[in-house]
């Protein structure tokens, strides 16, 4: 029988092969064993924490109250750990008296000092989650901490202090960010700062006004956008001066911020915007003048039926839908214009509405029989017809027309 050697080559490669076999093998028993230890401590270090959470939980209210003395849980990094996270998470959800109670509890047993240092000192991924932990204290003592994060050279650091300044939801919080939006421009990404300043300028929204008026470029697109978001009647005036911005963005925002300036001076700039060169501020303009649900925004409205665009198009009928009073009215402009276009609209959203065949019946009655009535009958069945001639009708409408 012939040996495994007789199968070698006939040089010394053979031996460096069994060698390298060897070796790939202790280097996956290895490797095996890393992974089996790790999991086993991890394994162990989570049944810990949750025997401990579930340990301070039981005596949560006597930790709260001070009954319980601060060293049994400051001493233990785990424990001062899972008291914080308890803390942090109560903030969110507690009421104005409650959320006073743990603050101070944080300042005073130093919780407070150990996430400020933590946000300084830490370095990659412990110090980005300080600073987000710091935020969700709500307190002002975060904010200058956060606000230097705003000048790391690291952009994953800099979006860390930015959702911290948001999660506070101070108005104060807001300063930082406009100030380097302001000196360096948008070195971030544009959602999460406009998250932030939505949060922090809630409340207090005229306090994007200075920041804007000196803005250009995509940093005054971010802050219009805000402002439309959480504008106030006491802003008219100057969302009326957005409206007639250069950049077409500022524009759309404005339309969004109309909604909640008085109807008179708010449907004049209204109709200007449904008449923008750009689509898409018209098709904001319009979807402001259908949340009005106003009478007088019809002629505008009825205007945008026309547009070129099929979006307006649709966005204006769908808005038009919604005038039962004057339902008859409006489809006789829609025929009078013979625009088939703006006919095919109206027609869809009153099918979407599930109103057309109401529309046909009333249409039918032969108390309403006239010259007027028949034509625009004729009109609407001709061009359903037309609009639905690809398709299967509805066997209640294919009655109906």
């Amino acid at each position: 029988m012939e040996s495994f050697s007789n199968w070698l080559p006939p040089s010394g490669s053979g031996y460096f092969l069994i060698e390298a076999i060897f070796a790939s093998f202790a280097g996956i028993t290895a490797l095996l064993l890393f992974i089996l230890i790790r999991r086993a401590r991890r394994r162990s270090y989570f049944r810990r924490h949750d025997l401990l959470a579930f340990t301070i939980r039981k005596q949560w209210s006597e930790i709260l109250s001070g009954a319980v003395d601060p060293e049994f849980w400051r001493e233990d990094p785990m424990r001062r750990a899972i008291v914080q996270e308890f803390i942090l998470r109560d903030l969110d959800v507690a009421s104005p008296k409650d959320r006073s109670r743990l603050q101070e509890f944080m300042r005073e047993n130093g919780l407070l000092d150990d996430c400020i240092e933590q946000a300084r000192k830490g370095h990659a991924w412990q110090r980005r989650n300080a600073l987000v932990m710091l935020g969700a204290t709500l307190m002002p003592e975060a904010i200058p901490v956060l606000a230097e994060a705003l000048d790391d050279p690291q952009l994953e650091t800099r979006l860390a202090a930015v959702r911290g300044l948001g999660r506070t939801g101070l108005t104060q919080a807001a300063v930082p960010i406009l100030e380097r939006l302001m000196i360096n421009g948008l070195n971030i990404p544009a959602h999460p700062i406009s998250n932030a300043l939505l949060r922090c300028c809630e409340e207090h929204p005229e306090m994007l006004l200075p920041y804007i008026r000196p803005a250009y470029g995509e940093v005054r697109e971010i802050l219009a956008r805000v402002t439309a978001e959480i504008a106030l009647p006491q802003m008219a005036d100057e969302i009326l001066l957005l409206a007639g911005d250069l950049l077409p963005e500022v524009r759309a925002s404005s339309a969004r911020a109309l909604t909640v300036v008085p109807l008179p001076l708010a449907l004049p700039a209204l109709a200007g915007l449904a008449r923008d060169s750009v689509w898409y501020v018209r098709l904001r303009a319009v979807a402001s003048l259908d949340s009005m649900r106003h009478p007088r925004t019809i002629p505008i409205l009825l205007e945008a039926l026309c547009d070129a665009n099929r979006f307006v198009r649709l966005r204006a009928a769908a808005a038009l839908s919604e005038f039962i009073k004057e339902r008859t009215h409006i489809l006789e402009n829609v025929v009078d214009s013979h625009d088939r276009y703006a006919l095919h609209a109206m027609i869809s959203a009153l099918e979407l509405a599930g109103d057309f065949g109401k529309v046909i019946e009333n249409l039918s009655d032969p108390s309403q029989h006239g010259m007027a009535a028949a034509r625009l009958l004729n009109a609407l069945r001709e061009g359903a017809a037309n609009l639905w001639s690809t398709e299967p009708l509805d066997p209640v409408l294919q009655g109906l027309i």
